[in-house]
């Protein structure tokens, strides 16, 4: 387990390399747009989503500012380097809400991207990075994975299980309870 959590953190570390390489060179994203549509976009036909490139780049420096300033509370680059991919919330730490009605599915609901202006949602509300690479190793794929977030992002899918003490779990390291009755979150 040990090497597969060295393999995670890897990866990890070497896309903030290559995010870094592209928002301080200003062109390395550019020049490496097959990369950057492989890792976010899962898509290695890079020529379809060269319109994104400059609402990207910004995007990073908003996202890179926020983190700087302490403002990254409930998104994006909170996932512990050693934890594994996800493409669905640990069900461990979450459930969904009874009064939930579509399922697994998200819907129409779009808040988790739309709340920051993902420059990789579509105009129809779906996202271009579906299953991708930094949809599976980062907040996208394993969301919710605490309160925070949940409430950062007024969502009404998901409910956070309580641990052990009855407050509301905070990180995944935590010890969590079975199928205890919660109530929606408001």
């Amino acid at each position: 387990m040990v090497l597969q959590e060295m393999k995670w953190a890897t990866f990890r570390l070497l896309f903030y390399s290559y995010l870094g390489f592209c928002l301080v060179t200003g062109i390395g994203g550019f020049l490496t747009l097959p990369v950057f549509t492989i890792l976010c976009l899962g898509d290695w036909r890079f020529w379809r989503h060269i319109g994104l490139g400059y609402r990207v780049y910004l995007h990073g420096w908003k996202m890179f500012s926020k983190i700087l300033t302490g403002e990254n509370e409930g998104y994006m680059f909170s996932v512990p380097l050693r934890s594994p991919p996800h493409s669905v919330p640990d069900r461990q730490l979450a459930k969904l809400s009874p009064t939930w009605e579509l399922g697994n599915s998200c819907g129409p609901c779009n808040q988790c991207c739309s709340k920051f202006n993902c420059p990789i949602l579509t105009e129809d509300g779906l996202c271009k990075g579906y299953e991708s690479f930094f949809w599976r190793y980062f907040n996208c794929g394993r969301f919710p994975s605490n309160q925070r977030e949940i409430e950062y992002y007024a969502c009404e899918k998901w409910l956070v299980k309580p641990h052990k003490g009855g407050s509301y779990a905070e990180d995944p390291a935590g010890d969590y309870l079975g199928e205890e009755p919660v109530t929606a979150i408001d």
